[in-house]
Formats: structure tokens, C-alpha cells, sequence
């Protein structure tokens, strides 16, 4: 069944209106053709205004800065259910200055002096779509041509939700936005303009609750959220914490999941300028999903150089995950009523780490000397041991 508490936080928390409209075109993932009628494309108020655009509302959350959440639309997958969320329905924020997105700071971005006074009609500036280019890979408030047709590649390739073992938010489908939203919104940027086409991201995410990021709610205050998620004993928050530690463990070994073997070359996916703190989001049963896709590359290296990128990759987002799961347990002592020294909680956290890795795919636990490795290990790669807490008893 669902968590209710937290199916009805979010249909309490919604905060803007999404107004469906015909994309230009469409291309959805084969794996979710079933849902061929939630792939439509979205437009936030101040873009629907600016249009005249009033029909097929839906109720909605916004999430970061150019996304949104449909809490009504929600499908169960495997041991959790996901809700349609948008990525690119239009910008809340002025880029340069922080503040909220207002009629007149659009004004200042309007480069065609016709369209002044429609834009002093509009009641909001939330959810508005303009040219301005956003790091050369999309349009302000909308998502890019490249970028959209990679996270859909990247959601393909995977099981569902999974890239052995690593949890992503599936992608179900991109739309092209219509041709007259995408005329009108190059009449409007500070600086410099995106040129290709605008397109939209459509995504089944969890929760909206990330680890310290862009999130009202964040897992380094994990008081605030494992009520949402009907945590309250601490036989709940045991398995909340497993789940965790082996997604996070699956996500910081992608590269060696993903890799591939072509003679004495391996390819794999890599991390490009994303992070667990604010590009993962956290399901209700403690399972971190990926969301970000975008931020995903091939890399190919020799095999001698395997055992050096895999570890890289590892060291640069370990931290996260480590901070966050010290919160995690931490919580989960407060429910048992418990106090414990951080000598004693290292030695559970080591066995939390064993247990939850009993069956992965490729990774496994191993205590040399009194120090705990994870050994990441496939039939194409070479074994790789790397130190994950050390000197415990």
C-alpha cells in the first residue's frame, strides 16, 4: 500500500497550477508506453497567461527552479510508487538576482517592446519559459535538446528504475514544446539565447526529499521527514537505513555497474557535475534514487586505469552519503530511546554496512586488520577494494 502520510503531504503541499498543452512532438521510453497519455507537455502561469491559455489545469508542487510535481499522477513500481514530475514547465526565480520571478523583472528580459504590456497583465511571473542559456545547455525555465535525449538514452538502457543495482528516476518520455511557446520565449533573455529547440523532461520521482538540497525537507534533518514516511520504530528505521546504505553504496559503484568491455577498454557512466546532495532524491522506504540524468556520462578508460576512475568516482561523493547516513542512525537511536558513544556507533554502523550488502550484485563487505572495505567485483573489471571504515572493533 502506499504511505499515506506522505501521499498526503504532497497532495497538501501543491502550490502552483501546470496547464497541459499538445507538444510539438513526443518520444517515450518503450518501457512506459502504458502512460502514453501522461506525456503531454506543461506550461507554468505566467507562460500560460502570456498565451491565453486557460484549459486542462493541474494541481502541482514546485520543485527546484524549473520543475514541478503532480502528486495526483502517481504509479506503483516495485516496492514504491513514483508521481509524474516535470523537468523544464518554467522558471520561479530571476537568474541573476535570486529573488522571485515577478511581471517585472520579466519585463527587464523582454526584448520585443509589443509584448510590455501583456506582460504587465500577467497576476504572476512564476512558471515563465524564455532564451536566455542556461550553461550553454538549455533554455531559462526549459529543458535542452541534448540534455533531454540523454536522460531518456540513460533511462532506457536501465531495468525500470535500476542500472544493476543503481536506482535512477525513470524517464517515461520528452516532449518538444509547441513552436508559438518556444517563437515567443526568444523574445526573452538578459544576455545570450539557447538555439536549439525546448524540450521537457518527464520523470516518475518518489519524494521530493533530498539529502541536504533543494528540498523543503532534507535528510540531514531526518526528524522532519520519517514521520512523512511512517518510520516511528526503530525496527522501521533499521530497514530505512539498510535500503539506504545499499543504494548508496549501488549509486557510488555506477561506473563498475554500468561498465562495459571492448578489448582492453572499459566504458562506463560517470558523474558529471552532480552530486548526491541535491541530484538524488530519497524514497519513503530509505532507497536513493538518482534524478538528475543529465549529469550522467560515457567515459572510456584502459583497463589498467579501471581500478584509478572507480575510485575517483567514489571518493568525490562518499562524504554525502556519509553524513547523511551518521543522521540516519543517529535517528535511529533516538527512536529506540537509546544514547550510544560514537566508538560504539561506528561498530554498528560497520555491521549496518555488512548486512545491507549481503546480496548486491557486484559489491561486498570485507574486514582486514580491523578496517571494513567494500569490494567492488565483476567478471569484466578488475577487483577493487576501497576502505570505507576503518580501524573499528
Amino acid at each position: 500500500m502506499s504511505n499515506s502520510a506522505y501521499d498526503l503531504y504532497l497532495k497538501n503541499s501543491v502550490n502552483i497550477d501546470l496547464y497541459q498543452v499538445v507538444p510539438e512532438n513526443l518520444t517515450i521510453n518503450s518501457q512506459f508506453k502504458s502512460y502514453k497519455k501522461w506525456i503531454n507537455a506543461f506550461i507554468g502561469s505566467a507562460t500560460a497567461q502570456l498565451h491565453g491559455i486557460n484549459n486542462t489545469i493541474y494541481r502541482a508542487i514546485k520543485d527546484e527552479n524549473r520543475n514541478a510535481i503532480i502528486p495526483d499522477r502517481s504509479v506503483k513500481i516495485n516496492d514504491n510508487y513514483f508521481y509524474l514530475a516535470i523537468k523544464g514547465c518554467g522558471a520561479y526565480e530571476d537568474m541573476f538576482s535570486g529573488d522571485l520571478l515577478t511581471p517585472s523583472k520579466i519585463k527587464q528580459a523582454c526584448r520585443d517592446s509589443s509584448y510590455l504590456n501583456k506582460i504587465e497583465n500577467l497576476s504572476t511571473g512564476q512558471g515563465f519559459i524564455m532564451a536566455e542559456s542556461w550553461m550553454g545547455e538549455s533554455p531559462y525555465g526549459a529543458q535542452g535538446h541534448v540534455n533531454a535525449f540523454d536522460e531518456l538514452a540513460f533511462s532506457s538502457m536501465a531495468n525500470v528504475d535500476s542500472i544493476n543495482g543503481a536506482h535512477i528516476c525513470p524517464v517515461i518520455g520528452i516532449v518538444q514544446l509547441p513552436v508559438e511557446i518556444e517563437a515567443v520565449a526568444r523574445k526573452f533573455f538578459w544576455f545570450r539565447t539557447y538555439n536549439d529547440h525546448f524540450y521537457q523532461v518527464l520523470r516518475l520521482i518518489p519524494s521530493n526529499i533530498r539529502l541536504y538540497f533543494e528540498s523543503i525537507k532534507v535528510i540531514a534533518h531526518p526528524n522532519s521527514i520519517f514521520a512523512l514516511f511512517g518510520i516511528d520504530t526503530s525496527k522501521k528505521a533499521e530497514q530505512f537505513e539498510f535500503n539506504f546504505i545499499k543504494s548508496g553504496i549501488a549509486l557510488l559503484s555506477l561506473f563498475a555497474r554500468s561498465a562495459k568491455k571492448e578489448g582492453n577498454t572499459i566504458t562506463g557512466i560517470v558523474y558529471r557535475d552532480v552530486w548526491l546532495d541535491k541530484d538524488c532524491v530519497v524514497a519513503p522506504n530509505g532507497i536513493i534514487y538518482f534524478a538528475d540524468l543529465e549529469g550522467l556520462m560515457w567515459k572510456s578508460v584502459s583497463l589498467d586505469n579501471f581500478k584509478q576512475l572507480q575510485t575517483y568516482e567514489w571518493q568525490k561523493l562518499i562524504f554525502e552519503f556519509l553524513f547523511a547516513l551518521v543522521k540516519i542512525d543517529s535517528y535511529r537511536h533516538e527512536l529506540e530511546g537509546s544514547s550510544v558513544s560514537w566508538d560504539k556507533q561506528r561498530e554498528e554502523i560497520a555491521l549496518f554496512i555488512q548486512l545491507a550488502l549481503k546480496d548486491d550484485l557486484i559489491s561486498y563487505p570485507i574486514v582486514k586488520e580491523k578496517d571494513l572495505s567494500i569490494v567492488i567485483e565483476s567478471e569484466i573489471a578488475p577487483r577493487i577494494e576501497i576502505p570505507i571504515l576503518e580501524k573499528v572493533e
